[in-house]
């Protein structure tokens, strides 16, 4: 999908509560940008992890009023926490399933997201911190402290299963989720409920949508 598509669809669907976009490679910064803000009525997103949040969120922020609910697929750090804290307070419903996800984030959106009510971080390579060099320090398990902060949301989704299929994938592929190779059904899974696609959808996911950044 390029601009123009996206452009096509904003024109024709003003009133679109959910979209789902879990890869945008061909899609710019100005495209997204502006087909969210024709989007006043958009509640719910599933989006690919991008290296600056910022633009998107302040537009989602500024244009969606309603919106309530967002899935991110890729890597979850603690800018892309603050970004979502600071833009989408009221935000309700986040799932981080399938994604690199940093303790530091996930304490971040646990005592800054007052409004959170479901959190699913169902097999994520949870890792003590982002590093560029050196091995990764990987979480096996929760902390008490961790346990304690999710106690208070409606609904907590987590796997970190050594015998979970997904959980092996995730490790296989280093926490960037080739979809590509797996099940076409497979991306479109989530524990939580109003965000799973089921598997009425065709195949969206080559080898070509790795690189999960816009295009400027």
């Amino acid at each position: 999908m390029k601009d123009d598509h996206l452009s096509y669809i904003a024109e024709r669907c003003p009133h679109l509560k959910r979209l789902v976009l879990p890869a945008w490679n061909r899609i710019t910064k100005t495209g997204i940008c502006q087909a969210i803000h024709r989007w006043q009525e958009l509640e719910s997103l599933t989006m690919p992890s991008i290296a600056h949040p910022p633009y998107i969120m302040e537009e989602i922020g500024r244009s969606c009023k309603n919106f309530a609910s967002l899935k991110v697929m890729g890597t979850f750090d603690v800018q892309f926490a603050s970004t979502i804290a600071s833009h989408l307070p009221k935000l309700k419903i986040l799932s981080v399933r399938c994604s690199i996800l940093t303790k530091e984030a996930l304490l971040f959106i646990l005592d800054c997201m007052d409004h959170l009510e479901v959190l699913n971080i169902s097999h994520c390579l949870l890792l003590e911190n982002l590093t560029t060099l050196g091995r990764k320090h990987i979480i096996r398990e929760l902390d008490q402290t961790i346990l304690a902060k999710v106690s208070r949301l409606r609904e907590f989704y987590h796997c970190m299963s050594q015998s979970c299929t997904t959980c092996q994938r995730m490790t296989t592929d280093e926490g960037l989720m080739r979809w590509y190779r797996y099940e076409d059904w497979f991306w479109r899974q989530d524990e939580v409920s109003s965000l799973s696609l089921g598997q009425d959808y065709g195949k969206l996911f080559d080898e070509g949508c790795l690189n999960l950044g816009f295009r400027n």
